[in-house]
């Protein structure tokens, strides 16, 4: 009898152990999304921020969000990662212009290698885990679309030639047309796979809708550059998609 409440104890102190370790490894894949988030977020910041020439309410919404991510990595204890964050903080405080008012290219392109430099990290950090289901995770990765495709467009919208200089400046740059034919495409089969979740179809059906608002500006870039109107759409996209994967994942 007394082996077998022993027995019993150690299973139930397994499986204690392994809930617990289950729920660590969860939170911390839900804090390595969060921080891949807001690693794209802060990009899109600081490009409206060098589109509007130093707008103070712009300076304010980076700075915050630089708070927040700084709030993030330091919970944390991956060295090699909070050392890739430093690096694009710093990044994200310099002056995009120069003395004569002018963008230098060079310095958004330098916040985009330090970004990349930082999700790489957070993409070795929790490998190829996601949270849920295949639909679960491909409304996550819609959501990080949708911010590198905002972004590398207001990062166009600063070059006064109309994107001509900047777009074919650096190396292996987003393709703003490219992103957007493989958003639709995305949109289409999540539409489809969700329409039986009300929740989250609702979620689905609003993105969407300012989607289809933007899409024809996001394909006709060089006619008619409008970074204010992309920019507040994004934000209603990028939030109705992450309401969607909250909700995919529960």
């Amino acid at each position: 009898m007394t082996i077998l409440r022993r027995t019993g104890l150690l299973s139930l102190l397994a499986l204690s152990s392994l809930l617990t370790s289950l729920a660590v490894y969860a939170a911390s894949i839900k804090d390595d999304q969060a921080m891949e988030e807001q690693a794209y977020m802060l990009t899109t910041r600081y490009f409206m921020y060098t589109v509007t020439e130093r707008s103070p309410d712009q300076q304010e919404k980076l700075n915050k969000l630089i708070d927040s991510m700084q709030s993030l990595v330091g919970s944390g204890s991956n060295t090699a990662l909070a050392a890739a964050w430093m690096d694009y903080r710093t990044a994200l405080q310099v002056d995009p212009y120069d003395q004569q008012d002018m963008v230098v290219e060079d310095k958004l392109l330098d916040v985009l290698d330090k970004r990349r430099k930082l999700v790489s990290i957070l993409h070795a950090d929790i490998g190829t885990q996601r949270i849920g289901n295949a639909d679960a995770a491909l409304l996550f990765e819609q959501s990080l679309l949708m911010e590198r495709l905002t972004s590398e467009y207001l990062r166009r919208a600063t070059d006064p030639m109309g994107g001509v200089v900047v777009g074919s400046s650096g190396s292996n740059q987003d393709d703003p047309q490219q992103m957007a034919l493989q958003f639709s495409s995305n949109m289409n089969k999540l539409l489809k796979d969700f329409a039986g979740q009300k929740a989250i179809y609702d979620d689905l059906i609003a993105a969407d809708r300012f989607w289809n608002f933007i899409r024809g500006r996001m394909l006709d870039f060089n006619t008619n550059s409008v970074p204010y109107v992309i920019s507040i759409f994004n934000d209603k996209i990028t939030s109705h998609l992450q309401d969607a994967y909250h909700l995919a994942i529960h």
